[in-house]
């Protein structure tokens, strides 16, 4: 890695030719980092689409619809033309990302089929094992490539690489909305999970979780990562989360009956919270 101003990074610059660019999509720049403490980008504008991954540490966004806080795991894109700022939460603590930026007819479609707008800019905790072993497969086979030497072959590889990213996530998307095809061969992950759902909005904790279970929380945990592909605490938000957003669609409800209603003990954390898992306040939800 190099060393910048507010980072230690390696940028890696691409040209793509015409044969990659007679596809539906292409990589302009990609590249990962280390920021220092006084790390900050923007506001700024960028001509692509670009998506970046947050490996370690917490990172504050800010964009035109909002503000949020990515962790471990989070994705965000940045869309053509729309501002942003980001920077690192916690100077005392590390930050680490990876970032992909691109272009292409078929670029929106993905994002979209990822879930990802401009008003929702968003992917949580969608980042397993196998997508960071493809993004860093990528990394290397870029860095591997002698500098100037953009051939059809390196360019069909690279074309392939980068649609397995978004395939490798999609994936991801399905498994999260669809845990319970995990746990079939576990009943008391299963009884668990229809525990949390039932009890999600009434501030059940991990420890009770467990306990209904009947089984070790720190096993419990372990065991609940693996099969469902976030911890049990990221499940319960997200659980709270959706119920909240399901509910301020009814609009017949104030904001503060919300956040009471998923167990928030008052509107400021509710509304803190909500904020940082949609990137929009709930006022504002979309």
């Amino acid at each position: 890695m190099q060393e910048f101003a507010h980072e230690y990074a390696q940028h890696y610059y691409l040209n793509p030719n015409e044969f990659i660019k007679m596809s539906g999509l292409w990589c302009i720049r990609m590249g990962h980092n280390v920021a220092k403490p006084n790390y900050q980008v923007g506001p700024k504008r960028i001509e692509c689409y670009s998506l970046h991954f947050v490996v370690e540490g917490q990172l504050l966004l800010q964009y035109e619809d909002g503000e949020v806080i990515l962790q471990a795991d989070d994705i965000c894109c940045f869309f053509p033309d729309e501002s942003y700022s980001y920077r690192i939460l916690k100077p005392e603590e590390t930050l680490k990302l990876v970032w992909i930026a691109f272009q292409g007819p078929q670029a929106l479609s993905l994002l979209h089929a990822l879930g990802l707008t401009q008003a929702s800019p968003i992917l949580r905790t969608r980042c397993s094992r196998e997508v960071w072993a493809k993004l860093y497969a990528i990394l290397q086979f870029i860095d591997e490539q002698p500098d100037g030497d953009e051939d059809i072959g390196f360019s069909a590889e690279l074309l392939e690489k980068l649609y397995g990213i978004f395939a490798i996530l999609m994936k991801e998307g399905r498994t999260l909305n669809e845990p319970n095809r995990n746990v079939n061969d576990i009943p008391w992950l299963k009884r668990s999970l229809d525990f949390m759902q039932l009890h999600a909005m009434e501030g059940i904790s991990i420890k009770e979780v467990a306990e209904e279970a009947g089984v070790h929380r720190s096993y419990f945990s372990d065991i609940f990562k693996k099969r469902i592909g976030v911890s049990p605490n990221r499940y319960l938000y997200r659980l709270k989360m959706e119920k909240a957003s399901a509910l301020i669609s009814l609009q017949d409800r104030t904001i503060t009956e919300v956040a009471y209603s998923v167990g928030y003990p008052s509107l400021y954390s509710f509304s803190r919270a909500f904020r940082n898992y949609y990137g929009y306040s709930p006022e504002n939800r979309p």
